[in-house]
């Protein structure tokens, strides 16, 4: 007997597409563009949203090339046992790093700031253990879990808007501060932070009653509301601080909030830090699936996510995660390969599709 064919929603893959993007870079993204950008961090989002739509564009043409399967398993059959496990293999560890550095950095923050004295390898496995979870089961329940997390949102607005009350305008002048050289630079490192509109590439399935049109425009809309969202929450830490005190603060909209306090409730920081926990299990959720299904691809498994798969890839996560990453070298890997990787993402993906073209223009022609 057939199984039913599981359907996603409109709105819950908004939500998916929404916390696949939002969440683990919102806490220290005005630090990172600070440098780079100045006062004018805040436009290199709206940039960085634009770019990125172009990267919407290719992985959304890529995904309309498998409406019946998934993208990973449609490469292996366009490019055989060797091409198909080659280039997957490449996909495989570039998405395994994307969630090895989300889940570093949850794991550096949260020991630092809320669990101090609890060892961060006890962290790294209740995380992982969690989001095996998420993953092993259907991909109904991932998108159930996308959709609560996104009613958590509007809190880091409403406290971002309260704590501007302390705010001075002049910490956001002059409007264009940086060059456009560095205004770019600034946008490309926003790259990092909208990631992970890659989840896409393994619902084509799931989404093909909604019409492939609009599945885009789901995706552009989602990625139009990360990008203000950030735009927003960078432009909060900048009138706030300004310039020159961001640079010596990590996690400036975190901080900010550990200022706010009311009669009954202390450290609202906490309280912000604990709701983020589930913006990052849902952009680490969406690598990690994307790492175990394109594996599976390689073996030519039907399902998008075996148990013994998603184990084992939980299993060399935790491995790696033990390696004790110190503040210079995140710092470092938020930088440079962070960047590194998403150009070298978009650059893989957009070869594929050319590759799939060209293969299909040879087959009509032969014919």
């Amino acid at each position: 007997m057939n199984k039913p064919i599981i359907k996603i929603g409109s709105f819950q893959l908004y939500c998916i597409f929404l916390q696949a993007q939002f969440g683990s870079s919102i806490l220290s993204i005005a630090n990172q563009l600070n440098d780079t950008s100045g006062t004018s961090a805040w436009m290199a989002c709206l940039i960085g949203g634009g770019i990125n739509m172009v990267f919407i564009y290719f992985i959304w043409l890529l995904v309309t090339k498998a409406p019946q399967s998934n993208v990973f398993q449609m490469i292996m059959q366009r490019f055989g046992n060797i091409g198909g496990r080659f280039l997957l293999f490449i996909l495989s560890v570039l998405y395994g790093i994307f969630a090895y550095i989300i889940l570093t950095n949850w794991i550096f923050t949260t020991n630092a700031w809320a669990y101090e004295r609890t060892p961060a390898w006890m962290l790294g496995f209740i995380f992982i253990a969690l989001c095996t979870y998420l993953t092993i089961k259907p991909i109904s329940v991932y998108a159930r879990f996308a959709v609560f997390a996104t009613f958590f949102t509007p809190l880091f607005i409403i406290f971002a808007i309260y704590t501007m009350k302390d705010s001075n305008i002049y910490n956001v002048l002059p409007i264009l501060d940086a060059s456009p050289l560095n205004l770019l630079h600034g946008s490309f490192l926003v790259l990092w932070a909208l990631a992970g509109i890659e989840i896409m590439l393994v619902l084509p399935r799931y989404v093909q009653h909604l019409g492939a049109k609009k599945v885009l425009r789901i995706a552009m809309l989602s990625n139009g509301t990360t990008a203000v969202l950030y735009t927003f929450c960078v432009f909060a830490s900048m009138i706030v601080f300004g310039t020159e005190m961001i640079t010596y603060i990590r996690e400036p909209l975190l901080y900010q909030m550990k200022a706010i306090s009311f009669d009954i409730i202390e450290r609202i920081d906490l309280i912000i830090i604990s709701v983020w926990i589930l913006f990052v299990m849902s952009s680490f959720c969406s690598y990690f699936i994307l790492f175990v299904s394109s594996i599976a691809a390689m073996f030519k498994k039907k399902e998008e996510a075996p148990m013994g798969i998603v184990v084992c890839c939980g299993g060399i996560l935790f491995i790696a995660s033990l390696y004790e990453v110190d503040v210079d070298m995140l710092s470092f890997i938020q930088q440079y390969i962070d960047q590194t990787l998403t150009a070298v993402s978009l650059v893989i993906l957009i070869i594929i599709l050319f590759m799939i073209k060209l293969i299909g223009m040879k087959g009509i022609r032969k014919s």
